[in-house]
């Protein structure tokens, strides 16, 4: 016991007398393969001088991970210290590999020579336990057409800590969306069972040109499994990088003799027109009118307003649209619905007249119209009572009565049903209030005066000042209503109306109003460089005219996720 005592206490002493560190360097196993994690391992006895600084390993490599440990020992009275440092190694490429020297302050590890093999960089193998599968539906599109994307994980060995890189566009405009859950399942290849997981995406891109998707990356650790129940080493897991092939694709662009204000590519689009069982029109009695537009293959945000133009005869009062995007594992089909609560304003037969919306068929290459078509209504006369014929007859008997009761003087008969036929006007209109509520759900819209014009001076203040407060809904509708005023003889009712007429910065930032209102991902949205472009373009005269080429209004983006 006094000896194991001396021998502790003289520890400090070898420390403080320790000779430089010997320091070696290796690998865990000579076959290693590039995108295969592999671990590098530096040992010294004794004491180093200072930390090591591994940088010069991350030129040619991805270093994962690192781990440090230290042990002592004590045998036959000789005292000995061990450091291990662990790194655990990505290579980026193949080829032949002299590992620096690693500085450990002054002592310094020795140079060591490593081989990569090369195996398959760009795009995993087929035939390996572990691969990707990339593929489109077409290796050629219109611009903002959807393409269907797939990728496929097979994998015949357990892994864990694995992620999936979202796909990457050469188009940095192009929108791409997930559709639905990645699906599971089994099927065999060259007689092995693989599990398979599959990603689905939308694109829509939003140039013409070539379009190059890049490789999707998986990384992922191999889980080993031990040789036997008994063996209780620790599993040393491998991981792997492996990526999906590159796939180019040629996206067409709005033919050139289309002059549609809309562009809408797609395989199929509807309009469906629907009343309420049963309707009847009569003068001043609401009816509710539902117009859905349909498309394969666009989403609810590519689809234009539906609503026509206005009816003699009949007031029109449009509701707040609904938008919706139906996805499933073949695309997206995009949903507008409109409601308009129809109140005739005369009897008669009134015409309604036909909606077609026009759009690009990208299966046959043409232009169709989905179409409602005209339709002829009756308009009653509503329930107003015609007393001049509905007088009752008089007995001899009723005629006493009424003399009996008839009491009140000419003037004040005539003011009594003066002042009656106000009572009845004001009941017949509040119950006709009542009963369009009830049936459109939405309180009819009353005339008023309309309010006085901005000037175009304080409009553009007004816009500003929203920029101020970074508004972005205020700033869409004041820059709607400045547009409005600068060009009164064209339409404008979204902010791609308004980009159409500007160009340079405002325009590029008019774009990313837009994106920022309809986006998904809750991208930032900087109201100063509206300003700026807004102060310094609100002057510029119009730049484009109706027979100039499509603006083609951008869309949001999507979130990326993982596995």
């Amino acid at each position: 016991m006094v000896k194991q005592l001396f021998l502790l206490l003289l520890i400090p002493f070898f420390i403080g007398t320790a000779q430089a560190a010997d320091i070696r360097v290796y690998v865990d196993r000579q076959n290693i393969n590039v995108n295969e994690s592999f671990n590098l391992v530096f040992e010294a006895d004794g004491d180093v001088d200072a930390a090591p600084d591994f940088s010069p390993l991350s030129v040619y490599f991805d270093v994962l991970s690192k781990n440090q440990s230290s042990n002592m020992s004590i045998i036959n009275g000789n005292f000995s210290r061990k450091t291990v440092w662990t790194l655990v190694l990505l290579a980026k490429q193949a080829g032949n590999y002299a590992l620096p020297a690693i500085e450990f302050g002054n002592d310094i590890s020795p140079v060591l020579n490593i081989k990569i093999h090369k195996s398959s960089a760009t795009a995993s193998a087929p035939d390996s336990n572990l691969f990707l599968e990339a593929e489109i539906n077409s290796s050629s599109a219109y611009v903002q057409s959807q393409l269907i994307y797939t990728v496929r994980l097979f994998r015949a060995v357990d892994i864990q800590n694995a992620s999936l890189t979202e796909p990457e566009l050469s188009d940095a405009d192009a929108i791409v969306e997930k559709l639905g859950e990645d699906k599971r399942y089994q099927t065999t290849r060259n007689g092995v069972r693989f599990v398979v997981i599959e990603r689905r995406y939308a694109i829509f891109p939003q140039q013409s040109g070539q379009l190059s998707i890049k490789p999707v990356e998986f990384n992922g650790q191999i889980v080993s499994q031990r040789r036997s129940f008994f063996d209780r080493m620790p599993l040393n897991n491998v991981t792997k990088r492996i990526y999906s092939k590159q796939i180019d694709l040629t996206i067409k662009p709005v033919p050139a003799n289309l002059k549609n204000k809309h562009w809408l590519p797609s395989t199929e689009v509807k309009l469906v027109d629907e009343w309420p069982d049963n309707s009847e029109f009569k003068v001043g009695e609401p009816v509710t009118r539902t117009i859905t537009l349909m498309a394969i293959g666009l989403t609810a945000a590519q689809l234009p307003e539906i609503s026509g133009k206005a009816i003699e005869g009949v007031k029109q009062y449009p509701d707040q649209p609904s938008l919706n995007d139906n996805k499933d594992k073949d695309g997206i089909i995009g949903v507008r619905q409109e409601k308009i609560a129809f109140i005739p304003t005369q009897s008669g037969m009134i015409t309604l007249p036909e909606l077609n919306i026009p759009w690009w068929n990208t299966k046959t290459e043409k232009m169709e119209y989905a179409r409602i078509e005209s339709k002829n209504i009756t308009v009653l006369t509503g329930n107003n009572i015609n007393t001049s014929s509905q007088l009752p007859i008089q007995t001899a008997d009723t005629v006493t009565t009424a003399k009996a009761v008839n009491t009140i003087s000419p003037d004040n008969a005539s003011n009594f049903w003066f002042y009656s036929s106000i009572v009845l006007l004001i009941g017949w209109l509040s119950t006709l209030y009542f009963l369009f509520r009830a049936r459109s759900g939405k309180t009819v819209r009353t005339s008023a005066s309309p309010a006085p014009a901005l000037s175009q001076n304080n409009i553009n203040k007004k816009v500003i000042s929203a920029c101020h407060q970074n508004n972005a809904a205020l700033c869409k509708t004041l820059l709607i209503d400045w547009a409005k005023q600068r060009w009164p003889e064209k339409s404008f009712t979204s902010l791609g109306d308004v980009a159409s007429q500007v160009d340079g910065d405002l325009q590029h930032q008019i774009k990313k109003l837009n994106q920022s209102l309809y986006s998904d991902s809750g991208d930032s949205w900087q109201a100063g460089d509206l300003k700026s472009a807004f102060e310094k373009n609100k002057g510029k005269p119009l730049i484009k005219s109706d027979d100039d080429q499509i603006s083609l209004e951008p869309l949001h983006k999507l979130v990326k996720t993982n596995i």
